[in-house]
């Protein structure tokens, strides 16, 4: 199944070239698809079509994959879920986090371990301390990659401290705690992490 999107001029001969091989799929969900109609933000009559005259927003900080993680529901289609032709492995990562810079570095490697070139997309996530009352998994970088057959590639990612903060009290908060920090092929598919102590 392709999903396609908004296709303009050229969208027919990009498209074919998908399915018959001449192109590796390389794009990414920026949506969550649902298993059912019970899944996901919306399902009540207060939050859809509303009561009243009133639709309730209750989801919060939960907003698009971050309801599903928050709920514990498996969707059909995970946000950043995307296929290919090949096959990839992300190594181990490294991380640091330079204090003075506010910066987290985050280093993997990816390797096509497939027959043909493909396209990976490499993405981040982070998942706060306990204390900071955040959604559980936060996207907080991506990067894709093309590589031939049996190539591998060592990516570096530079985080801000500000992307990992909460708003409490009135002010941006970077709560001192254990962050986690994943690199992954979707927000349900995992591939490897890493744990640092910030203050």
């Amino acid at each position: 199944m392709i999903q396609a999107w908004y296709g303009g001029r050229g969208m027919g001969t990009a498209l074919a070239a998908v399915p018959f091989g001449d192109s590796d799929p390389s794009g990414r969900l920026p949506v969550t698809f649902p298993a059912d109609e019970g899944q996901g933000p919306g399902t009540t009559a207060a939050t859809y079509p509303g009561t009243n005259g009133t639709v309730s927003y209750d989801e919060g900080i939960a907003v698009g994959y971050r309801y599903y993680d928050a709920k514990g529901q498996q969707p059909r289609f995970a946000f950043g879920h995307g296929l290919s032709y090949t096959t990839f492995a992300h190594g181990s990562l490294e991380a640091a986090y330079d204090r003075t810079a506010r910066l987290i570095t985050l280093s993997v490697t990816v390797t096509n371990t497939g027959r043909r070139q493909g396209t990976d997309v490499v993405q981040v996530y982070a998942t706060l301390p306990a204390a900071a009352g955040a959604e559980p998994r936060r996207l907080v970088a991506f990067r894709k990659v093309t590589l031939p057959a049996g190539g591998s590639r060592r990516l570096t990612f530079t985080i801000a401290a500000q992307d990992l903060t909460i708003w409490q009290a009135g002010a941006w908060t970077l709560v001192p705690g254990s962050y986690t920090l994943a690199t992954a092929r979707s927000s349900r598919s995992l591939t490897a992490q890493r744990t640092l102590t910030i203050s």
